[in-house]
């Protein structure tokens, strides 16, 4: 099958009895894929970025990881929490 110039993007969330469980970008689709699929791109916090087939579907084998992407992600949640921690009186925020 032809690859279209889209990409998807996908995070894993975790992987489980050989299974990747993926959430899409904006947290809508939930699939799972066969964790052999994906190689060493089945991590747990991996954010793919998987081309569309001619159809429309997804190739998973052609996915690639977006470490500069997972880096932002993680210092926004840095951020995140401490600003959490500076808004919370008690000081009992722990993650």
């Amino acid at each position: 099958m032809s690859e279209t110039n889209e990409v998807e993007v996908w995070v894993v969330d975790r992987v489980e009895d050989e299974i990747a469980v993926l959430v899409e970008e904006d947290g809508d689709i939930i699939v799972q894929v066969a964790a052999a699929l994906l190689g060493d791109l089945a991590v747990e916090g991996a954010i793919l970025r998987v081309p569309l087939g001619s159809v429309g579907e997804p190739m998973w084998t052609d996915a690639t990881r977006d470490i500069e992407a997972e880096e932002d992600r993680l210092q926004q949640g840095v951020r995140r929490l401490d600003e959490l921690k500076r808004r919370d009186p008690g000081g009992d925020i722990v993650l």
